[in-house]
């Protein structure tokens, strides 16, 4: 038996030899060869940065009134819609008058018998005026007793008091008729000025109070802003004028540069925000139609300036959950590295400066989204850039030098 075995033994040995010689020049040959890839080459950077806060915000006329009526009623007429163009003056809503007209009507009445009052009065006054001064020419001739001569001069007095009384009266009563008047033109609502109707809160029939909203109206002449509610820590750094970043996603769909027009240093308690405005620009970047009073929007307002080392998130990949980049030497050959990121930015350059915000407001833009390089890269270092292809490690760069 052992010869036998012997004989298998060599037989084996004898078929693998030749596969093992046949796969060791292979291996050789795969490990020196060298792939060249074309991808392109970004060099790592660090840079000042602008670091910002996003705020929602909502576009707001300059000019908007909401009008209200000095009288109860009813809406008796209801003339313009909401979205009507109207002109200054133009009658918007009419209220019922008819009590204010019965009340017009019992005070003329009233002011007229007063009047007729008074002409008697004036009348007896002046009967009693000739009757005091016969009486005053008989006491000086002793013809009339001091007494009588009291009585016509009370008598005088009395009628004169009675007449300025009535006269009165009738002052007030053309007081009352001028109030109510007045009143009258509060039962027509019109507009103050060229604008637009945003909003109707009555309808014809409604039985509305003195005092609640009728309508509301935003100027046709254009001015906007941007209002929004901000944290007060950054209330210090702003200032009148200031241009900060800003978006309108249904306007516009980049973020444009906006002024500060008016920051309200009044924090209210309960949010702790301050209220900030922002002039829109008469002419908005890449606007797609005029801006409208309600629109949402945003207001990115700068909160620190940090120098960080930015990279493209898509420079990044993956191998397993760590992020590593793939840096090129000066061979051209690339190394695979292991890096520490920290936040994920959206980034915007305005003015020389670059604006860094988390807010994903204008990420349909087109913006690239950038990652805080913490630790793993060097300024300067030069990245190869490739999204979706798959670079390896020991790669080299087409066209680099050998």
């Amino acid at each position: 038996m052992r010869p036998h075995l012997s004989l298998f033994l060599a037989v084996a040995a004898c078929w693998l030899l030749p596969a093992c010689s046949r796969d060791k020049p292979e291996t050789a040959a795969s490990a020196g060869s060298v792939r060249e890839v074309a991808a392109p080459v970004l060099a790592a950077a660090r840079r000042p940065v602008v670091e910002c806060r996003s705020f929602p915000a909502a576009v707001e006329s300059e000019q908007s009134v909401t009008l209200a009526s000095k009288v109860s009623g009813t809406v008796e007429a209801a003339l313009a819609r909401e979205g009507d163009l109207v002109k200054a003056g133009q009658l918007l809503l009419r209220l019922d008058d008819r009590d204010l007209t019965s009340q017009e009507a019992g005070l003329r009445a009233s002011r007229e018998q007063v009047s007729r009052e008074k002409q008697a009065l004036l009348a007896k006054a002046g009967l009693a005026r000739t009757t005091l001064s016969r009486m005053e020419k008989l006491l000086a001739q002793r013809a009339v007793s001091q007494e009588d001569a009291d009585k016509a001069r009370a008598e005088y007095d009395a009628l004169t008091r009675q007449a300025e009384a009535a006269a009165a009266q009738e002052g007030a009563a053309a007081a009352k008729l001028g109030e109510l008047a007045a009143l009258r033109t509060y039962t027509r609502i019109t507009a103050p000025f060229d604008g637009i109707l945003a909003r109707r809160y009555v309808d014809q029939g409604a039985f509305v109070t003195a005092g609640s909203p009728l309508v509301l109206i935003d100027t046709a002449a254009g001015g906007y802003e941007l209002t929004a509610q901000v944290d007060e820590s950054l209330l210090s750094g702003l200032a009148l004028g200031q241009k900060i970043l800003a978006v309108v996603p249904s306007l516009a769909k980049a973020p444009f540069a906006v002024a500060v027009s008016a920051v309200v240093g009044r924090v209210d308690p309960g949010s702790r925000t301050f209220k900030l405005k922002c002039a829109l620009p008469d002419a908005v970047p890449g606007a797609e139609g005029p801006p409208r009073a309600g629109m949402f929007g945003r207001v990115f307002v700068p909160a620190r300036t940090a120098e960080k080392l930015l990279v493209p998130e898509a420079c990044l990949s993956r191998r397993g959950d760590l992020p590593t980049v793939a840096v090129a030497g000066g061979d051209g050959v690339l190394h695979f590295r292991v890096v520490k990121t920290g936040g994920s930015y959206l980034a915007a350059e305005f003015d020389g400066q670059t604006y860094l915000t988390d807010s994903e407001a204008f990420d349909a833009a087109g913006h690239d989204r950038f990652a805080d390089i913490l630790s793993g890269l060097a300024d300067g270092e030069r990245l190869a850039c490739a999204p979706g292809a798959v670079l390896r490690e020991g790669d080299r760069l087409a066209g680099a030098p050998k």
